[in-house]
């Protein structure tokens, strides 16, 4: 049976695909034009990808699926939203890359594809979607081959403390939310209420042992992966962002290497 929340996040992102397939932060019509929406983090993390396999969850409509494809992969990208998957299948046309999309809750993945992959990636505004992080990790662990890589880049968990109002950093509830402004169009609200669920650093990393995984590095940074309000800056192009006063006490980025020994 689907998730319920888990469906009322589709149709919320089935919502936004229009505000952001052509909105500037996410860089589309760069990759059309031959480019990468691909940051300097995860580059670094993967290095040659050339004849490798990799999945892509929680893919949105595919820019770094691709971008990835144009680094030399052969790419998978999966994701709930039917939209997303659709505009993902156009952007494949657009570009001339190749790679499969498929429309799939990443916690009903197992048995939707019998393959295993050299690397499993994720990134950038996703793990906060999940609501059971260890049955996640077996998804990933599933599909990795033994000796492959996956690779989490995403806000840290503790951001939740600097929120206005601020969050528990250990909640248990989902947050749901309605109304709420898109974090890319800002000026509009989306109106199909989004469910989102907090997840500490050590229950990421305690689920992802549990699925057999082998932890590597764990890093943490002190900027952003978007320009979270009008007056934050960019010194790299757009990649990653930094609040008006500059790179922050606390952290805003995570990012979790493991292996599959």
């Amino acid at each position: 049976m689907p998730h319920p929340d888990h469906e009322k996040n589709r149709a919320a992102w089935n919502e936004m695909v229009d505000l952001h397939i052509n909105h500037p932060e996410y860089r589309t019509q760069e990759v059309i034009d031959g480019g990468s929406s691909l940051k300097r983090l995860e580059r670094e993390a993967f290095g040659d990808v050339k004849g490798k396999t990799l999945l892509h969850l929680m893919c949105q409509f595919g820019l770094d699926t691709l971008s990835w494809a144009r680094e030399g992969a052969i790419v998978t990208g999966v994701d709930i939203s039917d939209k997303s998957i659709e505009t993902a299948e156009w952007l494949k046309q657009k570009t001339g890359l190749s790679g499969e999309f498929i429309r799939c809750d990443v916690l009903d993945f197992i048995g939707v594809l019998d393959k295993k992959f050299d690397l499993v990636y994720q990134s950038y505004g996703t793990h906060c979607w999940i609501s059971d992080i260890f049955k996640w990790a077996e998804v990933v662990a599933h599909y990795l081959k033994p000796g492959g890589t996956f690779y989490l880049i995403d806000g840290h968990p503790i951001e939740v403390l600097y929120m206005d109002p601020p969050m528990s950093y250990f909640a248990k509830e989902p947050e749901r939310t309605i109304g709420q402004p898109d974090y890319c169009a800002r000026e509009t609200k989306i109106m199909q209420e989004q469910v989102e669920w907090q997840h500490p650093v050590s229950e990421i990393v305690n689920a992802l042992i549990k699925a057999g995984l082998t932890i590597e590095r764990i890093d943490e940074y002190n900027f952003g992966y978007y320009k979270v309000e009008k007056d934050w800056y960019s010194e790299d192009g757009g990649h990653f962002w930094y609040p008006p006063g500059g790179p922050t006490d606390y952290p805003l980025l995570l990012a979790i290497k493991a292996k599959k020994v």
